[in-house]
């Protein structure tokens, strides 16, 4: 039978495409536009989960990764285009076509750094006439924190945007109700956010207020991979709009053309639904940005030149030179431990 096309749109002509290609191979599955994550730090993913949690805000984390000299010597030594690399094969593990890096630039890889946007960091770290030297949409760091202090910090900076910039919020968790008008969107970074303070943002809230964008964050302070962030969100929100979190809206604002980027998955559950967030990276059988194949599930025969990785015990094929990617790691990763973070099984 023909893949189920979860969205509110007509599936891509490419889908029919693809399943007279693969036929059979292909077995039960759902295909749902390719994921944008609107939030990682993609240079930040060969860290493991990092600190002592739980924190009042962000400061507190912060200090505490910044005294382990070693780890991050030891990861700072490893160029950051490297780094960056790891954090687009992560992305692309699970699904992800585009990304917003978050104080990154642009790079050429398998999938789409969303840009341009202008990076402020946070109320804590950034300059409030920052407001007035760029253009177009700002994207920071707000509320990352349980406190009060947290709050009002985040409503002063907000304050300061004078010509009204839309403004993309990452975390806002000790933001309330109205709070969440004055930003174009938030973007929810829930497993980031219980991970460093056991508490997330009411994601409910923003949605009367504002758009909900969803961002998984890098591995230094979100554990688990993509599919285990939205099993944590689930509930929160309507499954809906979680999935327009991290499809139709999120295309809408970061001006991201989707229509020949897709993802084909195996099905284990009987309501599309429970089978999309039920996903783990295991059952990602095929991933395609700008329609082209960039991730290959073995059964379906990888083209020539992709890297070869076992993602839950199942053999998958990137757009990605993974085995030079590796060797130049190891002198400072246990390569093994970083691609479990990633749902991968070490060969």
């Amino acid at each position: 039978m023909p893949p189920h096309w979860m969205g509110p749109t007509a599936p891509p002509a490419s889908l029919a495409d693809l399943a007279a290609t693969y036929g059979r191979r292909l077995g039960d599955c759902i295909a749902f536009p390719g994921l944008i994550n609107s939030h990682d730090h993609l240079a930040f993913n060969c860290y493991p989960p990092t600190g002592s949690p739980p924190y009042d805000d962000f400061l507190g984390w912060s200090h505490d990764v910044q005294a382990n000299r070693a780890l991050v010597t030891r990861i700072e030594a490893i160029p950051a285009r490297l780094r960056v690399q790891v954090g687009l094969l992560k992305n692309l593990l699970w699904g992800v076509t585009a990304v917003a890096d978050h104080g990154g630039a642009p790079v050429e890889g398998p999938i789409r750094v969303l840009a341009p946007f202008q990076d402020l960091h946070s109320p804590e770290l950034a300059s409030p006439w920052r407001w007035m030297a760029g253009l177009g949409p700002a994207v920071t760091h707000l509320a990352e924190g349980v406190t009060v202090d947290s709050r009002r910090r985040a409503l002063a900076f907000l304050k300061e945007n004078l010509f009204r910039r839309a403004v993309a919020g990452v975390h806002g968790v000790s933001l309330e109700g109205e709070d969440f008008r004055r930003l174009a969107a938030l973007v929810w970074c829930p497993a980031s956010n219980l991970f460093l303070f056991g508490r997330t943002a009411d994601a409910a809230a923003a949605l009367r207020h504002t758009q909900l964008l969803f961002g998984t964050d890098a591995t230094i302070s979100a554990p688990g991979t993509l599919w285990d962030h939205l099993r944590q969100a689930r509930g929160r929100v309507a499954d809906a709009e979680l999935f327009a979190s991290l499809t139709f809206r999120a295309a809408r604002f970061w001006r991201h053309t989707m229509a020949d980027d897709l993802v084909i998955a195996r099905r284990t559950a009987d309501d599309p639904w429970d089978a999309f967030f039920a996903l783990t990276p295991a059952d990602i059988l095929l991933v395609v940005r700008a329609g082209q194949p960039v991730l290959v599930d073995d059964r379906l025969s990888a083209p020539p030149g992709f890297g070869r990785l076992t993602v839950g015990g199942e053999a998958k094929h990137v757009r990605m030179s993974v085995a030079e990617m590796l060797a130049a790691l190891r002198p400072q990763l246990d390569t093994a431990a970083l691609l479990s973070r990633f749902g991968v099984v070490a060969e």
